[in-house]
């Protein structure tokens, strides 16, 4: 360990003969012996990530500047108040604590005419006072992360800055923060399933996610993202933890080029949460999107957005060496505010915790290493990358939101209290399941299935919308068919309507009776009082009931009157002749079983002959 300097060490790279990854155990193993020394008792990864050339690389050695000049003022006035405190315990006079240093007020705009003479912020010119040299591939002797100009990729693999910077939390636990970097997502040089561990593998050890993105958020990045972190789920679903399996997520937007000439910071802020409320707000997002948003806010426990200008046109070329001059001062200053903020006392430090379980320095080590094996294990055992985890997911998103939709119109089509005629039912039915399924057939063209695959999943789906059309139109038969025989005997029930409403004594004691009765089997059912408030309810909930089906059966009746023929008529007649008959041959045999069980009883009294 003596010969290791404070420089990133490589601890995954890729395995160019195969489609896996390959942990580095001696470099992991040095930066968790230097974790250890750190006195830390807990560990946070602040990670970033996005497409190759990018320059991430070359912001995380702005931001490795920015952390070493924090760990340095933080233990320094760890040290003053330690002092402090022995001093009083001593009985010595000491200094009273040094009061929170509140920023100088903001008179930055952007654009201003003098901005070139701005001078950079301290942190920004700590070390090397002239150039970002550490991680330049222009510099032999750079100990940064490795970044250079120009359209060649640079970074492979995922690394780590070998030195912990270490910091309190709000519970005064000693936190050791790493920086990560990665390689450029979607690099046509990786498989997915090597994409799959490699990004899943940072969006699960980070606490804080930078999401570096270039020129705006679009509907693709957040898409990409979502592959990502779906995939990650199907990897951890079946580990323990309720919590959101990841944690803050910031959407660095590079190259913005919105921001008006005067803006202030407040300005440029709310600039920004308007832009991604244009992407993240269920409101405002299309309707096929909307399960991606929920997915992500479900996802991280926090997202937020900040944007930055263009660095300069110099800082592009494939001559630049990381001179500070060459950096626009809007770009300096907006980084510096962007740095306060994420690394501000109410957000930071926090302890990495995938799926809500906190990493420890103790177990930092086998985390790594043990989300690796189950990254690689699941994409060889299920072959499953992240698009196609996308996919899957999204499937049975659409298909649960054409679901709903296809119940919310069937019941508006043929509510349940409605009885229709069966071929005009048939016909809506079999448009309405048509258009669903051509519906989803659409949503799923864009995803490229295989041919087999979708239509294993499109016959699925017409499988279940086919079942609730049969049912539906089951139960409409039945009560057609029923209003059938209701029709027929229609001249005996109007008979006995009749006299029952030119009888009034009658009709009140026939209701009477009914209600009657029905209150007596509520009342023994729940075993109260016929006037309990429980009895009332049942017999109103059935009188309610009574009500709905005679209207179905006046539907029922009309259905059958306008397609009723003779022939119908008379297979009407025989079928509930037939069923009355086998009910009555049914109950004969009950009676006269009843008859026998008890004449062979002991005790019974033999009948009387007949004279």
């Amino acid at each position: 360990m003596a010969g290791l300097h404070n420089t990133p060490l490589k601890i995954l790279e890729l395995k160019p003969e195969s489609s896996e990854v390959e942990i580095l155990t001696e470099n992991l193993q040095q930066i968790c012996t230097r974790i250890d020394d750190s006195g830390a008792s807990l560990v946070s990864v602040i990670a970033v990530m996005g497409t190759y050339r990018t320059g991430k690389s070359f912001l995380l050695d702005l931001l490795a500047r920015y952390l070493k000049v924090k760990a340095a003022e933080t233990a320094k006035a760890e040290e003053l108040e330690l002092a402090r405190q022995e001093a009083l315990r001593d009985g010595l006079p000491a200094a009273p604590p040094a009061p929170p240093r509140s920023p100088p007020p903001d008179t930055w705009r952007l654009g201003e005419d003098d901005r070139k003479n701005m001078r950079p912020p301290d942190w920004v010119l700590q070390g090397n006072r002239e150039r970002i040299h550490e991680g330049s591939k222009m510099d032999e002797s750079g100990s940064g992360f490795a970044w250079r100009p120009g359209k060649d990729k640079c970074t492979q693999g995922i690394w780590l800055w070998s030195t912990p910077f270490v910091f309190p939390d709000k519970d005064g636990r000693k936190i050791a923060v790493l920086l990560m970097d990665t390689q450029g997502a979607w690099d046509d040089t990786m498989t997915k399933a090597q994409s799959a561990t490699i990004f899943g593998l940072t969006a699960l050890l980070s606490s804080k996610l930078i999401y570096n993105i270039q020129n705006r958020v679009e509907e693709d990045k957040l898409e990409n993202m979502d592959y990502i972190t779906t995939f990650a789920q199907t990897v951890c679903e079946d580990l323990p933890g309720k919590d959101a399996p990841f944690g803050h997520l910031e959407l660095l937007v590079r190259d913005w080029v919105n921001y008006e000439d005067g803006y202030n910071l407040a300005q440029c802020k709310e600039q920004m949460h308007e832009h991604l409320d244009d992407h993240l707000s269920e409101t405002k997002v299309p309707e096929d999107a909307k399960p991606r948003v929920a997915r992500l806010k479900s996802t991280f426990k926090s997202i937020d957005a900040w944007g930055l200008p263009h660095p300069g046109l110099k800082v592009t070329k494939p001559t630049y060496t990381g001179e500070i001059k060459d950096i626009d001062t809007d770009f300096l200053h907006l980084l510096d505010r962007f740095c306060e903020d994420f690394f501000s006392s109410s957000k930071f430090p926090d302890p990495s915790a995938p799926l809500g379980i906190e990493i420890t320095t103790e177990t930092f080590q086998q985390t790594v290493m043990n989300f690796a094996k189950s990254f690689k294990d699941e994409a060889n055992d299920m072959a499953i990358g992240l698009r196609e985890a996308f996919v899957k997911v999204e499937t049975v998103s659409v298909k649960e939101d054409l679901h709903k939709r296809f119940r919310e119109r069937l019941k508006r089509m043929a509510p349940d209290t409605a009885v229709l005629d069966p071929h005009l039912l048939k016909k809506s039915l079999d448009s309405l399941v048509n258009e669903i399924k051509k519906d989803f057939e659409m949503k799923l063209k864009p995803w490229r299935m295989p041919e087999d695959d979708e239509a294993q999943v499109v016959g699925d789906f017409h499988q279940a919308l086919m079942q609730a059309v049969q049912h539906r139109t089951i139960v409409n038969d039945q009560q057609v068919e029923g209003g059938k025989v209701k029709l027929l005997a229609a001249p005996v029930v109007g008979g006995c309507g009749y006299i029952l409403l030119a009888h009034h004594i009658l009709l009140y004691l026939v209701m009477g009776g009914a209600v009657y009765y029905d209150a007596s089997k509520h009342a023994q059912r729940e075993g109260v009082e016929v006037y309990n408030p429980v009895v009332l309810t049942g017999v109103w909930e059935d009188v309610q009931s009574w009500g709905i089906q005679r209207w179905r059966d006046l539907q029922a009746i009309q259905v059958a009157l306008q397609g009723l023929t003779p022939q119908d008529a008379m297979q009407t007649l025989q079928k509930a002749s037939h069923a009355a008959g086998a009910i009555a041959t049914q109950a004969a045999a009950a009676a006269s079983s009843a008859s026998a069980t008890g004449a062979a009883q002991p005790g019974s009294l033999p009948q009387a002959p007949m004279k």
